[in-house]
């Protein structure tokens, strides 16, 4: 049996998500930040937490490339508290591979507080 078409409000947030994730993965971090917000000003709850999340990784990961160390690691911490498990496993993200992103942040954040290391590089990340 399958599964009832979605109503078109939530293809939309599916299609802006998706949006987001393709411009995440070109290294496009403000560019999926903006997609990801549409679909964050219309949502509640557990939702709505999660894709803030999202939007707190892309917006630290846009700061980290232009060279702003530390908001990016304080944004990246809150971003990647808000995507706990728990909130990984809302339907609207489930295409995304939300546990390896957190992993992923977590990693970085450990390059981020090795003193006077060089700014890790950005290339490759792939959600």
């Amino acid at each position: 049996m399958s599964k009832p078409p979605l109503p078109f409000d939530r293809l939309r947030q599916v299609e802006r998500i998706r949006q987001g994730q393709i411009a995440f993965n070109r290294g496009e971090f403000f560019v999926a930040h903006e997609r990801w917000e549409e679909v964050w000003l219309e949502l509640k709850g557990i939702e709505r937490l999660a894709v803030q999340g999202l939007i707190q990784i892309a917006a630290g990961l846009h700061h980290l490339k232009e060279g702003r160390g530390e908001p990016a690691a304080r944004l990246l911490t809150k971003g990647a508290m808000k995507l706990s498990p728990d909130g990984a496993t809302t339907e609207l993200l489930a295409e995304l591979r939300v546990t390896g992103l957190i992993r992923d942040v977590a990693r970085l954040l450990a390059d981020l507080r090795t003193p006077s290391g060089p700014l890790p590089e950005l290339s490759g990340w792939v959600l």
